[in-house]
């Protein structure tokens, strides 16, 4: 299987904001082209069909689709070409809690889900779909609202950005998921963006259970697409000796993990396999499609394959 490349150093991050945001801008402006806008547009359907022309028939048409007018007209037999309405709605929302803030490789989490709605995004605007965005902790912090066009796709952009150079507070997917239906009330797609690291989600035995109610009140409404962003040290852990860990949403609770023990690597590395499994589960069972991400990866390479996948269900739902 072919691996996403690895990405430069944290982009996103910056003092400067500004300057951020244009530069991600640019680059996801650079990256969403060809093949990737293509599959983009794929992968979502438009709100209807529109009469585009009628051109003479030819072998392997579909005979539904013949113009009884013009071929009673002219004798000859002709189809009707439609083409897709994009009035498509596509709705971000980026957990930009402390546990975002986490990135072993000079990338942050945050960052990393910035720079996949970003690409996203500008898709989405090529393909004259409407965006809107809603960050998250404990609480929303920042709404964009429901827009298109060029200076919308920047606004939303360079929201993204200052949301993402500042995790902090808690995750509470459900915080998200009640801003998100305040831009729900008609039919649209949501991509979530988080790291799932939601305490209020796990069940008594532990499991993330939970998950599913939270989310059923969006799924009644919206096609929901949930990024999974890791770091490839919450799932592996380098044999370094004594360790000491420390939960960035719980202040002042640490725990010494000893990584010069095979055993513990071996249980670290289960557990967050266990972990990936049952959110997968959880998210498929609520009607989620998950996609999962890495902190150190360029998401292009990733998204580029759901689109393509999701575009390649639609054909066969389709066909």
């Amino acid at each position: 299987m072919r691996r996403s490349p690895r990405i430069e150093a944290d982009d996103v991050t910056s003092k400067d904001l500004d300057r951020a945001a244009r530069r991600l801008s640019v680059r996801s402006r650079r990256e969403a082209t060809g093949l990737f806008a293509g599959n983009y547009a794929s992968a979502f359907r438009g709100g209807g069909l529109e009469f585009e022309e009628s051109r003479p028939y030819v072998p392997g048409d579909d005979v539904r689709n013949i113009d009884q007018v013009t071929t009673a007209r002219t004798g000859e037999p002709f189809v009707k070409r439609f083409r897709e309405e994009r009035n498509h709605t596509l709705i971000f929302a980026l957990d930009t809690s402390a546990s975002m803030r986490f990135g072993a490789h000079g990338r942050s989490k945050a960052t990393a889900a910035a720079h996949a709605l970003a690409l996203i995004a500008t898709a989405a605007g090529r393909a004259g779909d409407r965006t809107a965005l809603v960050t998250f902790d404990r609480g929303v912090r920042t709404q964009v609202p429901v827009g298109r066009g060029l200076a919308h796709t920047w606004s939303l952009i360079r929201a993204t950005a200052a949301a993402a150079a500042t995790p902090e507070g808690d995750t509470r997917i459900a915080a998200g998921v009640r801003g998100l239906l305040v831009h729900t009330r008609h039919p649209a797609t949501v991509v979530l963006f988080s790291d799932f690291r939601d305490p209020s989600l796990l069940t008594t035995s532990g499991e993330a259970g939970g998950l599913r109610r939270v989310l059923a009140p969006l799924m009644q409404r919206c096609d929901v697409i949930a990024g999974i962003v890791v770091d490839p040290r919450e799932e592996n852990v380098p044999n370094v000796g004594p360790l000491r860990l420390a939960d960035p949403e719980i202040p002042g609770q640490t725990v010494v993990l000893d990584t010069g023990s095979r055993r513990v690597r071996a249980l670290y590395r289960a557990a967050a396999q266990a972990r990936r499994r049952q959110i997968s589960r959880d998210l498929r069972r609520s009607g989620a499609d998950p996609l999962w991400l890495r902190s150190d990866c360029n998401p292009l390479h990733a998204l580029g394959r759901f689109f393509e996948e999701r575009a390649g269900r639609r054909g066969r739902i389709l066909a």
